[in-house]
């Protein structure tokens, strides 16, 4: 990887041009787009939403397997190398023409045959096995500081051409983007994707250290360039111009300008590590979620995990968590992070390196937002920069002056104030003043950089000195509040709890207890797991994820003389069309990380660690994938799969145990604790739908099981029916969460907590929902973290890959204009959100105007089940779907038309207005079409 004085060379070399390929068709070049990243982390899904992505090789180990589909340009430099390219050792001295002082890299002589072998064997074909399928050729006139006269000009320009057209030969599917070069695109016959050349409005003068508006010249210049380039060669051009990172209307309104030459625009900082402007672009996602202070045992527990992710998640941000005295992500935050949010649960807490770095992004326009405590001492030397002004401890109790409508959200200011940081900001929307005598005091407001809220105007008991228990409550709406610091754009978000309308339904087992001995009437002395599928699973078809402890139910585990009969239950529950199989790992650890740090020992310092299995050290891959192959093997159907892992004990598994699920092509799910009810109706206690470690990703349950409505299965054991309270209070006023059956298989043991069951099982099978199982939701929440959402001009771009089909509008946001999108279905308007259904992976559409002719567009308003085939001609539709239950969907605007399907007419049971209500005793229909008069 570049490092310091090596990646300025990259940006700033005499010809570097950053390019982007375009299409070979003149004409369809203004719909290209184009970026260009040299910096680390590099953000590989929102690049491959563009048509010509460029990246710095080295800033990575390969392309991820996941883009090897999409052309990737590498950068490489064909007329200069730095020492510090791993393949300058390997060169001959006298392929070397001479230096270039200003970047203290050496010149090339690409004349000679043996420099070319070289350079295809040592440059091209490692990038090759990453996974490039293209080049950004860089420093193709370097030549012309060495060669003295024409002829060894000429020389030179044809050794360069000489080498695009043997990579070209030895890779016909390879495309280039030429950096400049001009003068090569006669003497080439590789496939020319693009020519780019820096600074058409606006240049950056390293040597000045400054920003200036480029001569308009040297714009006429170029764009003849370019012209000339798009006429005789029908490739596209592409101008990369710069501006300041924090002057992101600047930049939008240069690549404007650039665009309307018919040249695709990049416009971005001089480092080329953030991701800057073109005609299309990326809304970013990526929020960095900072904590400190904390003293739980874990990191996962911390008050940023528990209480932040939440109301980052439901706005469509996704956090990238570390500790606030962790390295800092590298480059350029601005354009790649939509904001930095530092939850501090101490004072004193931030180093001055800290602080230091978080002033260099407030200066480059990244959003801050602290809570808990300031992360900037208030005393200390930037306190200036974010306008905090200390104040003394008050001598008297402080009074309100004014507050926020949104403060006090869900339990009143205290009548005694406290102040944790006693700090004024007269540069700050507050959403709290008070004022003790001639002092006043700012702890929570909006500022033109973020905002900031201090305890205990954050989170506090209702009860003082008594946390957690469902005690906490927001103190401040932590949505509005959220939204209006991180100055969050209205934007499409992507939603994980909805398709094509409808609120998502699963169930899903953890398989503890399964040997346990059941004590409901008729069932006395037989294993519980055998009530339940008597009882429940045969008796509801809802799709269902069922796990079982391989050290519980193998003939080598704990319960060896039960062992056939548990073998044969679970046999018969995995036989059903609609459970699902999981593992619940092998030993269940009871705590993750003590387990993983002790694995020969049975008991740590929180207690027993897994299940007393003789012989047995745990490893995380034995836990995971063993068991999963266990139950493949010994448990399922022939063509069923062990699908997910379902975290153990407290569900907060190692990375190590992440990775061994992912390698092994397991799903995961658990943890976490939204257990929202009447009795404590706080959003405290609704949490995220997942959590990032390092490369791995942990998707949380969306709700908790009956242990927690039972208090830990201590009683009442009828108490898991009031999950039902929090199904409610999770979908209005907002829909937060899925509809999740989360239970143990000890639910069924005894006669309450088998009728609570029964009963929750029950009222879910009378909603409108969307069935599906657990491993699907699960793709949906990794779905979420890689969907790109990106504007160009009045359209919204979509890109995910086509597991997650919904996106939330908020409110006030124009509804698609069905006539003009693609890859939407339609929508649904009727609370408790506005949803928009995909019909794939990719989607774009603009807003509804007054003039539109929607009103006349058919549409899907809601269906139980997923499109498999969707396409719009005119106002005629053909679709398909299939659902795991009786289809039942409804189309708006369909007045006049006729729905069909294999040539029989299928009949409205139905209507309310404009929409159309239909059913069917099938699970899946094909090429439904429906006819509508023009």
């Amino acid at each position: 990887m570049f490092r310091g004085k090596s990646i300025r060379y990259v940006i700033f070399s005499f010809c570097c041009f950053l390019t982007v390929a375009a299409s070979a068709v003149e004409s369809e070049a203004d719909s290209k787009t184009a970026a260009f990243y040299y910096g680390p982390d590099i953000p590989w899904s929102s690049l491959a939403a563009f048509d010509f992505p460029v990246v710095e090789p080295d800033q990575a180990d390969n392309l991820p397997q996941a883009y090897r589909n999409e052309t990737f340009y590498a950068y490489v430099s064909l007329g200069e190398v730095l020492s510090q390219r791993h393949y300058f050792a390997g060169l001959d001295k006298a392929w070397l023409l001479g230096k270039n002082p200003d970047w203290g890299s050496f010149i090339l002589d690409q004349s000679s045959p043996a420099l070319r072998r070289y350079f295809i064997d040592a440059v091209i074909e490692p990038l090759w096995a990453k996974g490039y399928r293209g080049f950004f050729l860089d420093t193709l006139d370097s030549y012309q500081l060495a060669a003295k006269d024409e002829a060894a000009r000429e020389r030179q320009r044809q050794g360069l051409a000489a080498l695009i057209n043997a990579i070209a030969e030895r890779h016909p599917q390879a495309g280039f983007i030429f950096n400049r070069g001009f003068e090569l695109m006669p003497l080439v016959q590789a496939r020319v994707d693009a020519v780019a050349a820096e600074s058409l409005y606006q240049r950056w003068l390293p040597d000045k250290d400054q920003f200036t508006a480029v001569p308009e010249e040297d714009r006429a210049w170029l764009l003849s360039q370019f012209e000339q380039v798009r006429e005789r060669y029908g490739v596209s051009t592409i101008a990369i111009d710069y501006a300041p990172p924090g002057s992101r209307d600047q930049a939008r309104k240069i690549a404007s300008d650039i665009a309307r030459h018919n040249v695709i625009p990049w416009v971005t900082n001089p480092a080329l590590d953030m991701m800057g402007v073109g005609e299309l672009e990326i809304l970013p996602r990526q929020v960095l979620l900072l904590y400190g202070g904390s003293t739980e045992r874990t990191w996962e527990l911390t008050d940023a995990v528990r209480y932040g992710l939440m109301p980052l998640q439901f706005q469509g941000l996704v956090p990238d968590i570390r500790a606030v005295d962790a390295p800092m992500p590298a480059g350029t935050l601005a354009g790649r992070y939509a904001g930095i949010v530092i939850w501090l649960e101490d004072s004193e807490v931030a180093s001055d390196g800290f602080e230091d770095w978080l002033t260099q992004q407030k200066e480059a326009g990244v959003p801050i937002l602290m809570l808990g405590y300031p992360a900037i001492d208030p005393q200390g030397p930037h306190a200036q920069d974010f306008g905090f002004e200390s104040r003394n401890t008050p001598a008297s109790p402080p009074q309100i002056v004014s507050q926020h409508p949104d403060m006090g959200f869900e339990i009143p200011l205290p009548k005694l104030l406290e102040l944790s940081a006693p700090v004024d900001n007269d540069n700050a929307s507050p959403w709290l003043k008070l004022r003790s005598e001639n002092q006043t005091f700012t702890p929570a407001a909006t500022t033109p950089w973020g905002g900031y809220a201090f305890q205990p105007f954050l989170i506090r008991s209702i009860l003082p000195g008594v946390q957690g228990g469902g005690m906490d409550r927001w103190v401040l709406n932590p949505l509005s509040f959220t939204r209006e610091a991180l100055q969050l754009p209205d934007m499409p978000i992507p939603d994980v709890t909805t398709e094509n309308g409808r609120r998502l339904l699963f169930a899903h087992m953890d398989g503890d207890g399964f040997p346990s001995l059941a004590e409901v009437e008729g069932y006395r002395g037989k294993a519980d797991a055998l009530v339940l599928l008597d009882e429940i699973l045969e008796k509801f078809d809802i799709p269902t994820t069922i796990s079982v402890i391989e050290g519980e139910v193998s003939s080598e585990g704990l319960y060896p003389k039960m062992a056939p009969e548990l073998q044969r239950i679970a046999r018969a529950m995995f036989a059903l069309p609609h459970v699902e199989a999981a593992t619940h790992t092998y030993s269940h650890p009871f705590f993750w990380y003590d387990a993983q740090a002790n694995p020969g020992e049975l008991y740590g310092p929180e207690g027993q660690l897994r299940l007393p299995l003789p012989d047995y050290r745990m490893d995380p891959v034995r836990e995971v994938v063993g068991s999963a192959n266990y139950i493949e093997r010994e448990l399922l159907p022939p063509g069923k799969k062990t699908r997910m892992v379902l975290w153990s004990g407290d569900t907060i598994p190692t990375p190590e145990a992440l990775k061994a699920a992912r390698e092994g092509g397991l799903l995961n799910m658990n943890g976490s604790d939204t257990i929202i009810t009447n009795s404590a109706p706080t959003w405290t206690l609704v949490k995220g739908i997942g959590i990032p470690k390092g490369d791995e990703y942990q998707v949380y349950a969306p709700n908790q099981n009956e242990n927690i409505y039972t208090n830990e299965w201590t009683g009442p054991f009828y108490g898991f029916e009031r999950v039902i309270e929090t199904f409610k209070l999770t979908e209005a006023p907002h829909r937060f969460k899925p509809v999740d059956i989360y239970y143990h298989t000890y639910i069924a043991s005894k006669n309450a907590s088998l009728e609570s069951l029964r009963r929750v099982y029950q009222w879910a099978s009378e909603q409108p929902y969307f069935p599906l199982f657990a491993s699907d939701y699960s793709r949906k929440v990794l779905d979420f973290n890689d969907m790109v959402i990106g504007r160009r001009g009045d359209q919204w771009w979509i890109q995910g890959n086509g597991q997650l089909r919904t996106l939330r509008l908020p409110n006030g946001m124009a509804l698609p204009a069905l006539a003009q999108s693609s890859g939407v279905a339609g929508y649904r308007e009727d609370k408790p959100g506005r949803y928009v259904h995909l019909s794939g992976a990719n989607a774009h559409w603009r807003g509804q105007a007054s003039s539109d002719q929607d009103s006349r567009v058919p549409y899907l308003q809601q269906a139980n089940g997923r499109l498999t085939a969707f396409s719009r001609d005119g106002r005629n539709l053909r679709f398909s779907l299939k659902a795991m239950a009786p289809l039942d969907f409804t189309l708006g605007n369909a007045r006049g038309c006729t729905l069909s399907h294999q040539g029989q007419t299928l009949k409205p049971v139905g209507r309310e207005g404009r929409l159309y209500h239909y059913r069917s005793a099938a699970r899946g229909l094909n090429e439904l079409r429906l006819q509508c008069p023009h």
